[in-house]
């Protein structure tokens, strides 16, 4: 046993590095298409409208695919769920760069978005069940940083390989160098042994039930809801309001824009080691909303000179509260580890609820009653839902199961542990 726990303890970090490449290559593809939209508006006619779907679609898929793929890598095991979700994701980005014609390159994204929930859902899983109560914030802040960098080459890197290659060019490359993320993956992400149920197990539908039930789940996904929406809206839209709104100059509102994503790399690194060395992960997490929701209520009184602070604010504050979020599941002692995946996935589709409420309720009052009222009404809800997280703290031990309700411990995947 002792040997086991050692060539655990001295692997974790190799996996937790593949992964977080992953998470890379997995957001990049997501942020890679603004980047396109030029060539594709000249070879397909496109407007703005469709060029926006074409986002849309994305985290339409993205959002209606997190609990499902805790089922799928329940069922075929961790590792198959990983390669297969990221290597289905660069694919499909590929073969948009192939195909002709709009409907299909918007049924392609939507696809897309479908590979890459697995990937996102079951890339924590597949951290949570290394790190389970041991550097598990500082871990998942190394991914949360990952998610960041991904975006920021999305957005900003990939755009002179565009220009070089053109739209589908660019698209083609994204795809393989997620394809080739995916095979790293496959050959180096291991599950820690010990755990057979992480090869693949029968699906009880009591012991999902019960995820789906369960309270301090719910509670915990409720405090972010805020936070989350309120990180999308400020993301996409402080650039407009400043430029559109405000009358800042074009470098004023290229800083903003880009810190609100980079922000979040030291954001994520110092939440999860503060959680996991000097504060709990209650206090961590309601810190640094407290820091989001504080760069988001500045905003409406924010100069030319210090805007880079306030979008700093929110990336660094959001992240960090991902980074402590994410550790809910691996950490509640209801949750098996071959159902971690699921319970992530029920934390991310109850926030990604808020990712289209949010923005569609800012957008209306800001166009009634301007964007003062707007952004303090996404600030207010920011902090205020973060209240359900003042609800009890510890779990209460897990009542033991009934030996018909265990899952089997035969793998039914063919992915060997090691």
């Amino acid at each position: 046993m002792n040997s086991q726990l050692q060539q655990n303890a001295s692997a974790r970090w190799v996996m937790l590095s593949v992964i977080a490449v992953g998470f890379v290559a997995m957001t990049f593809n997501w942020f890679v298409m603004p980047s396109t939209f030029a060539g594709i508006s000249a070879d397909y006619d496109a407007d703005l409208p469709q060029l926006a779907l074409l986002i849309s679609g994305f985290v339409v898929g993205y959002g209606i695919m997190h609990i499902p793929a805790g089922f799928i890598a329940a069922k075929c095991g961790i590792r198959a769920a990983l390669v297969g979700g990221l290597l289905l994701e660069g694919l499909f980005t590929a073969l948009a760069g192939i195909v002709d014609g709009y409907t299909m390159l918007l049924t392609l994204r939507v696809l897309a978005g479908l590979a890459a929930s697995v990937y996102a859902g079951i890339g924590i899983a597949a951290v949570s069940v290394w790190f389970r109560g041991r550097e598990h914030a500082a871990a998942l802040g190394v991914v949360s940083a990952a998610f960041s960098a991904g975006v920021a080459v999305g957005l900003y890197a990939w755009g002179p390989v565009e220009r070089s290659m053109g739209w589908r060019g660019a698209l083609i490359l994204a795809g393989l160098i997620a394809v080739a993320c995916a095979l790293l993956v496959l050959v180096v992400y291991r599950i820690p042994q010990g755990v057979p149920a992480l090869l693949g197990t029968r699906l009880s539908g009591r012991n999902i039930a019960a995820i789906l039930r369960n309270r301090r789940l719910w509670r915990h996904s409720m405090a972010f809801f805020g936070g989350y929406g309120a990180y999308f809206v400020a993301s996409q839209l402080i650039g407009v309001y400043a430029a559109e709104e405000r009358g800042f100059s074009v470098e004023v509102v290229a800083l903003a824009g880009l810190l609100v994503g980079l922000a979040g790399i030291p954001g994520s690194i110092i939440a999860g080691l503060l959680a996991d060395r000097l504060l709990s992960a209650k206090i961590t997490f309601l810190l640094f909303l407290a820091i989001q929701g504080i760069g988001i209520l500045m905003l409406p009184a924010a100069g030319s000179d210090v805007l880079w602070l306030s979008a700093a604010l929110i990336g660094f504050g959001f992240n960090g509260c991902f980074a402590v979020w994410q550790t809910a599941p691996g950490e509640d002692p209801d949750v098996p580890p071959e159902l971690i995946g699921t319970a992530v996935g029920l934390l991310l589709t109850v926030t990604a609820v808020s990712g289209f409420i949010l923005p569609w309720i800012f957008g209306g009052m800001a166009a009634s009653a301007g964007y003062t009222p707007a952004w303090l009404m996404i600030g207010i809800a920011t902090l205020a839902f973060g209240l359900f997280a003042l609800g009890p703290g510890k779990p209460k031990p897990p009542v033991p199961p009934k030996a018909d309700d265990l899952p089997s411990s035969e793998p039914t995947s063919a992915v060997p542990s090691s």
